[in-house]
């Protein structure tokens, strides 16, 4: 662990409403600040959920909480934009089971905080520093992670066997946030049928791009790697829950939640590569 600056929540409270990314619902989302050390947490209405590994349920294309029956969904862009604004301390008041999904990126959240402004507190900031690399993954899809002295990453996708396009991203916290988190969720057009029969991403139908099997989008991007993007983006949502910013290389070879999620725990039970 090191500290390196105080810890900050926010300025003041802010209430949002917005679409649920893949409920489509609408859900509201109040922020309010929070004592130092208390780190990010979500109240769904008596219970309270931390943003940590230990609450997360088994979900397909995004992280869900869940405590004593009362759940909150696509918690990763959310974790993400407090990772870009060094937000430590926080608490989400939800009602509804999903928070607003904007265009499915992260940088309507961001803009938020920035809006609101920042408090700094006197406890300083903690970071989780890789000491051993770590693994995880088979076949086709990994995520290592290496030892360094600030977050970088690198991403690797494709489209599998059958597709001709590859895309990747380099990115590390000296880079520009606010194009990481211009990132918008996609599909490929592959999955389409079964996310249309699931219900899935009803809330953001006309901002999320489809590629074909040639990397082809359905909508202008906002960045040639936004694909690559937003599975950085997704990473780094996830890592939020080990509790603390965390210093390492990763790199990400078609990952997504599920292995996100198995390197937290990697990380946390400190069961090195």
């Amino acid at each position: 662990m090191s500290a390196l600056a105080r810890q900050k929540t926010l300025a003041s409270s802010y209430t949002f409403e917005g679409r649920g990314l893949h409920s489509g619902k609408l859900v509201k989302a109040t922020l309010l600040p929070a004592s130092e050390n208390s780190g990010i947490f979500f109240r769904a209405g008596e219970t309270v959920i931390p943003a940590t590994i230990e609450y997360v349920k088994d979900t397909p294309r995004c992280t869900t909480l869940q405590r004593d029956g009362k759940q909150v969904s696509t918690v990763e862009h959310f974790l993400a934009a407090c990772w870009g604004s060094e937000l430590d301390n926080l608490e989400v008041v939800v009602e509804g089971e999903e928070l607003p999904g904007g265009d499915g990126s992260s940088i309507f959240w961001f803009d938020i905080f920035q809006e609101i402004g920042f408090q700094a507190q006197r406890s300083f900031r903690e970071y989780v520093v890789l000491k051993n690399s770590f693994k995880v993954g088979e076949n086709r899809n990994y995520i290592f992670a290496f030892p360094a002295r600030e977050f970088r990453t690198w991403y690797f996708l494709d489209g599998g066997d059958s597709c001709c396009f590859s895309q990747s991203m380099e990115f590390s916290e000296s880079d520009d946030f606010r194009k990481l988190l211009c990132a918008r969720t996609f599909a490929f057009s592959w999955e389409v049928e079964e996310i249309l029969e699931k219900g899935w991403g009803q809330g953001v139908r006309e901002a999320a791009f489809v590629l074909d099997g040639e990397g082809r989008s359905s909508i202008p991007l906002r960045f040639p790697e936004e694909a690559a993007g937003h599975k950085i983006l997704d990473m780094m949502g996830d890592l939020m829950l080990i509790g603390k910013r965390v210093k390492g290389h990763f790199i990400g070879i078609r990952s997504g939640h599920t292995l996100n999620r198995e390197m937290v725990k990697k990380i946390i039970a400190g069961d090195k590569w």
